[in-house]
């Protein structure tokens, strides 16, 4: 009786709608999976499983792919998803628009709001956040970046690492070694502490 229960209670909380989702889905690769639908709760596979929504767990042995992923994303070398919404975890992963924790040896995203958290993290467009690595990259970036190199087009916030270059500041303070603002700082580079406020 507790076994049925248990079920039940998966069932209700993962909010299945039987038409149109399905709890668990298995997949070797691409459409060889079970049952074949393009939503799912709980994702589980081997390489690239081809579900286009996941709500709640994508889980591949070698590499992950969604076009929208709300929950944790995870795969040994892999990890895609066009919209991610939660924690996305891979050797490498990438993202057209990040809500949460990308964590691997490189995040690559257009668009981050929260965390990249790699070797080396990279953002076409805009980070909202943090960017903590040994190498970090932002075309505009509002938050706080720590790393060996930090850079970015248009700043707001702290960069702390050895070497930080901004092109453009708006306010913020660089702490590092070598720091480099080429417009809108007190200084064209300076040692130990360069800004603007």
């Amino acid at each position: 009786m507790k076994k049925l229960l248990a079920v039940f209670a998966l069932v209700a909380v993962l909010g299945l709608n039987a038409a149109a989702q399905s709890p668990v889905k298995l997949s070797l690769y691409d459409d060889i999976a079970w049952p074949q639908t393009s939503k799912a709760n709980v994702v589980l596979g081997l390489v690239d499983n081809n579900t286009p929504t996941v709500h709640g767990l994508d889980w591949n042995f070698i590499s992950a792919r969604a076009d929208e992923m709300h929950g944790l994303q995870g795969a040994f070398a892999y990890a895609r998803a066009y919209k991610m919404r939660g924690v996305q975890g891979a050797i490498y992963t990438t993202s057209k628009d990040a809500v949460g924790v990308q964590w691997g040896l490189l995040n690559v995203a257009d668009t981050v709001t929260g965390v990249q958290w790699g070797f080396v993290n990279v953002s076409d467009r805009e980070v909202t956040g943090a960017q903590l690595g040994a190498v970090n990259f932002a075309q505009s970036m509002t938050g706080f970046q720590w790393g060996f190199y930090n850079q970015a087009q248009n700043f707001k916030g702290l960069q702390l690492g050895f070497v930080n270059n901004i092109t453009s500041i708006d306010r913020g303070l660089q702490i590092g070694l070598v720091n480099i603002i080429k417009n809108g700082g007190w200084f064209p580079g300076m040692v130990l502490v360069n800004g603007r406020f």
